[in-house]
């Protein structure tokens, strides 16, 4: 299960278009899910440890145990994302850093840290993309099939927010060891796009489809920069689910209108 942009501050009150994060933690929790992938800006506003524990403990906290974070820009709000840390423990990767990695069912699953400014960087060459080349290098020559890449601000978009170019680099190396998929938030909503290569373009054997899944709970923002090769959104709050194989996956938005729409599968490259 994946979905970021979750609770919002302890005290604010539920409405129909706020502050939705029991409901989508109440459709996950019916999906049963073998992990849990949130995708930052988990507890707003400024993702202070107090505050998750007085707000996001209350719904997705409840999965704590098989969560695999990473943080977003609201994280640090609170200095370092210290909260974000605290909360996550070892999870949540080296306090300072924020990266880190886990093997699902035979996948390689990544969590990287797209506030680029507050650990160095996102370029070729920076602490951060160093260690995302090494591990999938290793995975190469180990024969892992499949990649799984997560991180808060979205290369693409077509929300309010729009795209991220300092993520660019990271694309690439992703793109150099063939991974399947990139999944981000920031943007309140759901989409999908085709894939892409890492400034934008369509086609060629290495590119990499990606989802914005910013639905769960907080707010929902609207559709306004119609990027090419997107294949598919939804203007409300839910979760993505996605099904690990050992030589592919399957996805499927789930909205808490309970209006399924997107899915579909693909084999690993």
């Amino acid at each position: 299960m994946a979905v970021g942009d979750i609770a919002c501050a302890p005290g604010e009150v539920t409405t129909a278009t706020t502050c939705q994060a029991a409901a989508t933690y109440s459709l996950a929790a019916g999906l049963k899910p073998d992990h849990v992938l949130v995708l930052g800006d988990n507890q707003y506003e400024s993702g202070s440890l107090a505050d998750y524990q007085a707000s996001y403990a209350l719904s997705w906290g409840k999965f704590k145990s098989k969560t695999f974070p990473v943080p977003g820009n609201h994280e640090y709000g609170t200095l370092g994302a210290a909260g974000y840390f605290g909360y996550f423990g070892s999870a949540a990767g080296n306090v300072g850093q924020g990266w880190h990695s886990s093997s699902f069912g035979g996948w390689r699953v990544v969590g990287l840290n797209s506030n680029c400014a507050e650990v160095g960087g996102c370029q070729t060459g920076s602490t951060q993309e160093h260690y995302l080349r090494s591990k999938l290098y290793n995975d190469k020559k180990d024969k892992r099939k499949c990649t799984l890449a997560l991180w808060h601000h979205p290369r693409f978009s077509s929300g309010q927010h729009g795209d991220d170019a300092e993520m660019s680099d990271i694309w690439q190396t992703l793109q150099d060891y063939d991974a399947e998929m990139v999944l981000s938030g920031h943007d309140h909503g759901y989409e999908r796009f085709l894939p892409m290569n890492s400034d934008g373009t369509g086609g060629g054997s290495d590119t990499i489809p990606s989802w914005v899944v910013g639905s769960g709970g907080k707010s929902l923002y609207p559709i306004v920069h119609s990027r090419p090769n997107s294949a598919g959104y939804s203007l409300s709050f839910g979760v993505l689910r996605i099904d690990l194989y050992s030589k592919g996956y399957k996805w499927r938005y789930y909205p808490t209108s309970g209006k399924s729409s997107d899915n579909g599968s693909a084999l690993c490259t």
